[in-house]
């Protein structure tokens, strides 16, 4: 079977990241899928990807501060550059005819690029299923509902796609059920939205170290919070606590240069500064603590590999980090904290926390939704339109010469 995953990246490194766990899962599973992912991504090179796994690179376009896009480095006008990106993905669909296409995050994409690609599918004969992918918070469910039924998103849920898989679980408020999409049945009369709970990779299994980890995801807006760990580095007595500060790829060179430079201040102290690591999710399982932002990819790791962790979500343009932030914190026992109201003692405590050996269990988190993934794959291909011709091939191999 060939499975294309849409994973639009206008910010940062969590669309890619997930949609590489869900291409993982599918091609080593017993589905034996041959994955494409088109992403948007500029770090898509910098990722090992899983075996029968490729990557289409579209154009980039990144979301800028107030919200609206533009190309990324293309000396091109938006609309020039998602019509590029439509017409990729348009004979993508023709000559790769998958099975399957899983979109992430954006019903009907960037700027409504998908568009073209929903009438292709519209007019396929046979269709391939056609999922969305949504994160467990997309951002505040009013105003999420609000922008899907201005752009067509809603709709087109409603219209075109066979199944919402959300990536979190639905007795921690999701905002899929707070939108009502619960409520949505297929034309066979069963629901379309099926929670699969958490994804993350495969976490590996060791002794949390004496390190301490702290991250700012992809870098794009966490400079504030690495200057913040590292003023109150700064002010303590040294040699007791040994930290890995991971900056992340999309920091600017300059914040980079100035963070390098505070972190050489840091006499006596015992701290590495690395700008990119493909594979955190091992320095994750392998730190005494985690002190990061709330992104999706964060806290999915942190959980997997059942670590304590201080966060200190985004708040603009978006409310998904702080949400998330607040509602796991309730049943992973995650420290939480704004950034406007950072100290020291916000630190501190957290440390302590982490060291003392009398300190509670974490809540544990089961992590089984790459096989959910997988389960739910297999159930929605065997409904007649899906025959298993093997490893790599497609049922639509015919319709594609």
């Amino acid at each position: 079977m060939r499975v294309l995953i849409y994973s639009h990246d206008t910010y940062g490194l969590g669309h890619l990241r997930r949609s590489l766990v869900m291409a993982r899962a599918l091609a080593t599973s017993h589905l034996g899928a041959s994955v494409l992912i088109a992403t948007g991504s500029p770090r898509a090179h910098a990722f090992e990807l899983p075996p029968n796994c490729d990557t289409l690179k579209m154009p980039s376009i990144l979301k800028q501060t107030d919200g609206t896009y533009a190309a990324r480095d293309l000396d091109l006008s938006l609309e020039e550059v998602v019509a590029l990106r439509a017409n990729l993905l348009c004979s993508t669909f023709r000559d790769f005819a998958p099975d399957l296409i899983i979109v992430d995050h954006a019903p009907v994409g960037v700027e409504g690029e998908l568009f073209p690609l929903l009438q292709s599918i519209r007019e396929a004969d046979p269709k391939p299923k056609l999922v969305l992918g949504m994160r467990d918070i997309v951002d505040d469910a009013e105003l999420t509902e609000r922008a899907w039924r201005k752009t067509g998103g809603f709709s087109a849920i409603e219209d075109d796609y066979d199944r919402v898989f959300v990536y979190g679980e639905s007795w921690v408020p999701t905002t899929a059920v707070e939108m009502g999409l619960e409520a949505l049945i297929d034309t066979k009369g069963e629901q379309k939205v099926r929670h699969l709970g958490y994804l993350a990779p495969e976490s590996p299994r060791c002794q949390a170290s004496r390190r301490f980890l702290v991250t700012a995801g992809g870098g794009g807006d966490g400079h504030a919070l690495l200057r913040s760990f590292i003023g109150f580095l700064s002010r303590r007595s040294a040699g007791d606590v040994a930290v890995d500060i991971v900056t992340g790829p999309f920091l600017s060179e300059r914040r980079f240069e100035t963070i390098r430079a505070q972190v050489d201040d840091l006499d006596g102290h015992d701290v590495q500064l690395i700008r990119f690591d493909p594979q955190i999710a091992h320095r994750v399982a392998a730190a005494r603590g985690v002190i990061g932002m709330a992104g999706y990819n964060t806290v999915a790791e942190i959980m997997s590999s059942d670590r304590r962790a201080l966060l200190v979500p985004r708040e603009v343009p978006r409310v998904e980090q702080l949400l998330r932030a607040q509602r796991l914190s309730k049943v992973c026992g995650f420290s939480w904290c704004r950034l406007s109201e950072l100290s020291d003692g916000t630190f501190q405590e957290f440390i302590d926390d982490c060291i003392d050996p009398k300190a509670k269990a974490v809540p544990s988190m089961v992590m089984n939704g790459a096989q959910r993934l997988v389960e739910e794959v297999e159930e929605l291909l065997a409904d007649g339109a899906f025959t298993d011709l093997g490893p790599g091939e497609s049922m639509f191999r015919e319709n594609a010469r």
